[in-house]
């Protein structure tokens, strides 16, 4: 499985920003009343984050652990485990939040900012709960960034030079 694309998240998030904001600009030019992102929506991604991170934790200390042992030896039991269909899961999941986290991040930022510039919304009310989620939703697809980056495993002994991700 190759890493993820790093240009392709940024231009995903650009995309989104401009359907938020086109959406928004559509929606006030026709009259309707324009929907505004809650703190819920902020609290869901964030719930989202901390449970990948959850995830990701684990397989994180196995990883450490497997590279402090190729350097140095022993034969004690091992302090972490982790099974191979779990890290691939965990790694599948962290893919999918930072698309997730690309998707929103960049449809609640255009959002944000057409109703910063257009000063339709009030501070409190419309702007900050969804500048909130928009940051919450780039904080989740970078988490999902490192977290499938965790996952990827050291080279083999036969001197490849690339690592192969986790499980696959």
């Amino acid at each position: 499985m190759r890493p993820l694309n790093i240009p392709v998240l940024v231009l995903i998030l650009v995309i989104g920003a401009g359907f938020g904001a086109q959406m928004l600009e559509t929606l006030a030019a026709r009259g309707h009343s324009l929907p505004i992102a809650g703190w819920l929506t902020t609290l869901v991604l964030l719930a989202l984050a901390a449970v990948l991170l959850a995830y990701g934790l684990p397989m994180r200390r196995y990883l450490q652990e497997s590279e402090e042992r190729r350097d140095k030896p022993s034969y004690a039991p091992r302090r972490h485990q982790i099974d191979l269909p779990t890290a691939y899961r965990t790694v599948l999941l962290a893919r999918a939040c930072a698309y997730t986290g690309a998707i929103m991040g960049g449809f609640f930022a255009g959002q944000a900012l057409f109703l910063l510039i257009t000063g339709t919304g009030d501070l409190l009310g419309a702007i900050f709960p969804t500048a909130a989620a928009a940051v919450s939703g780039i904080v989740l697809g970078v988490l999902g960034v490192i977290v499938e980056r965790w996952g990827k495993l050291p080279p083999d002994g036969d001197g490849s030079a690339e690592g192969a991700e986790a499980g696959s």
